[in-house]
């Protein structure tokens, strides 16, 4: 079983979050953890590391996700003048972290099967 707290110190360890970043994010970890132990059912404790840091990862992705959309303003105009934000590259970096660690633990999901929405 893998707490939120091995999951929270991977995260910190992934990132530049800190525990004030992650203070108020528990039920999204958690969410992350029960998802990421019931794709790889009958983990050893050898293989634990991977599991906490496949969940810190996904916790990682959904948190930058949440955060890149924190003011939900993605362009302004004003006049002649005009602003887009494009999708944030640091999103895509966690997805492509989320996506290669969830790869590299292939051998631990069910049947090898995953099926992700993003």
């Amino acid at each position: 079983m893998i707490s939120v707290e091995e999951v929270k110190n991977a995260i910190k360890g992934i990132s530049q979050l800190t525990d004030g970043d992650l203070e108020g994010k528990t039920a999204l970890i958690e969410n992350a953890i029960g998802y990421t132990e019931k794709i790889a059912k009958g983990y050893s404790q050898e293989d634990k590391p991977r599991v906490i840091m496949l969940a810190a990862a996904r916790s990682y992705y959904y948190l930058v996700l949440l955060n890149s959309n924190e003011n939900g303003i993605s362009s302004f105009r004003a006049g002649d003048v005009s602003f887009t934000k494009e999708s944030s590259s640091l999103a895509q970096s966690a997805k492509e972290f989320y996506e290669s660690t969830l790869s590299e633990c292939s051998d631990l999901v069910s049947d090898g099967v995953v099926f992700r929405t993003a």
